[in-house]
């Protein structure tokens, strides 16, 4: 089990990171470094596949492309306005698809819950893609280090609370967020990241 949280740990971390702001050189520099064997399947190994490939083809012009790729993560989740793939659970989860509605106050809750403190607070709503990623990634880090430590019981409190908020929360908007970003980009790279997302959510 702490082999497959180790694992799950490296994965959000990438997510959170691909999702919260525009690619980095360095990010991209990881991302060519992520070993996957041949014979992997699933949407994870696809999606990384995808970003890897599109990293390779672009290598020659990287800052140009890093460019191009700030440019349409700005266009698919920040628009000016009415962006193809609103990052917001709010928007997804709400009957009225508002934003900062009772499930971005539910989801601060839970971080304050879990001892979160939320970096990007009153700078980005809450229930950001982001954001959630951030916090399964802290979940997940905070169960290793207890188990490592022998606090089964704690551990097994965090492992539990980490499974709630995946699936009575992120899956039931998450794949309707991956859907947009999937019809809405022509970019490799982000459909590698959504493919990434769709199953690190869904399993």
């Amino acid at each position: 089990m702490i082999d497959e949280l180790r694992e799950e740990f490296y994965l959000y971390n990438l997510l959170r990171q691909l999702f919260l702001k525009e690619p980095s050189k360095e990010l991209i520099q990881n991302i060519t470094e992520i070993s996957i064997p041949p014979d992997t399947d699933g949407e994870i190994a696809y999606g990384l596949r995808l970003m890897a490939d599109s990293v390779s083809k672009n290598k020659n012009r990287l800052d140009a492309w890093l460019e191009e790729l700030a440019i349409e993560y700005a266009r698919l989740f920040i628009g000016p306005q009415n962006p193809p793939a609103v990052p917001y659970a709010s928007f997804y989860l709400s009957e009225s698809h508002s934003l900062m509605t009772d499930e971005t106050i539910d989801v601060r809750k839970q971080y304050l819950e879990a001892g979160m403190a939320v970096k990007e607070l009153y700078n980005i709503p809450d229930d950001h893609i982001g954001i959630e990623l951030e916090f399964v990634y802290y979940l997940t880090q905070k169960t290793i280090e207890l188990f490592e430590q022998e606090q089964r019981e704690k551990a097994a409190r965090l492992f539990e609370i980490r499974g709630d908020f995946l699936t009575k929360h992120m899956s039931q908007w998450v794949p309707l967020f991956v859907e947009k970003i999937l019809n809405s980009t022509p970019e490799d790279f982000y459909k590698g990241a959504a493919y990434m997302l769709r199953e690190s959510v869904e399993f």
